[in-house]
């Protein structure tokens, strides 16, 4: 009887501990690795929230995060990423899901509905081409305050903005919802800093008709003024 009991609590022994190997793995998992987020309302559509061919404004699209990534390497140009911004009024804290555009040291201008870029580094104002806009898009990103249309990016911060831009809060309102607070007095609240950066948005896995992987642009125009001034350099 009593070896039965022992194997009886060693059974028991042995399920607790794979139960608290498994937990503690999940949330290293989810706070080191990857990681679910719910996407909500339409400052990124068309790339997300786009269902059935409408932008929702509420909860929509379910993705995975890649929080490793960053632990290690620089956000890039281009990355979708979700964020923390600082509490607001409530004590709330908030996170944001937008793209990068411009990384340290760069120097973002928004004219005539277009984003232009000065990459670190060279002299050229080079004109962003950005195909995953829309088409009610592309061509309309506009400033959201007069006068407050040119931003030079700090050293380990990044700009970044909603691929819906005529309904997006980002860089350009230093993510404040009533753009009528005016944060041109702000400018440093226009960034975002990388300890604010939770991840990488990786894969979209709901609706299951939806998933996918995200795509990661490519900015040949960018490229190319690189490689340019990095020639130019090269010969002096």
């Amino acid at each position: 009887m009593k070896e039965k009991t022992k194997k009886i609590l060693l059974w028991f022994l042995d399920l607790g501990i794979n139960i608290a190997i498994i937990f503690v793995l999940v949330i290293i998992i989810q706070k080191w690795i990857i990681a679910p987020f719910d996407v909500s309302g339409a400052s990124m559509c068309d790339t997300l929230n786009n269902i059935s061919g409408k932008c929702t404004n509420t909860y929509g699209e379910k993705i995975i995060i890649n929080e490793a990534l960053y632990l290690f390497n620089d956000p890039e140009r281009g990355d979708i990423v979700v964020f923390k911004v600082q509490e607001d009024d409530s004590g709330e804290e908030r996170y944001f899901i937008k793209r990068v555009i411009g990384l340290p040291g760069d120097a973002v201008e928004i004219k005539g509905g277009y984003v232009y870029l000065t990459p670190k580094g060279t002299k050229d104002k080079i004109k962003l081409k950005e195909d995953y806009l829309n088409v009610n898009n592309n061509g309309n990103t506009k400033a959201y305050f007069s006068g407050f249309n040119q931003f030079k990016v700090p050293e380990n911060h990044y700009f970044v903005l909603g691929d819906n831009r005529q309904a997006s809060t980002d860089s350009r309102s230093c993510f404040k919802s009533n753009i009528s607070i005016s944060c041109k007095d702000h400018p440093e609240e226009a960034y975002i800093e990388k300890k604010e950066i939770r991840g990488k948005a990786w894969v979209v896995w709901w609706p299951l008709k939806y998933i996918r992987i995200l795509d990661h642009p490519d900015y040949p125009e960018l490229n190319e003024a690189t490689q340019v001034n990095s020639e130019s350099l090269a010969e002096k």
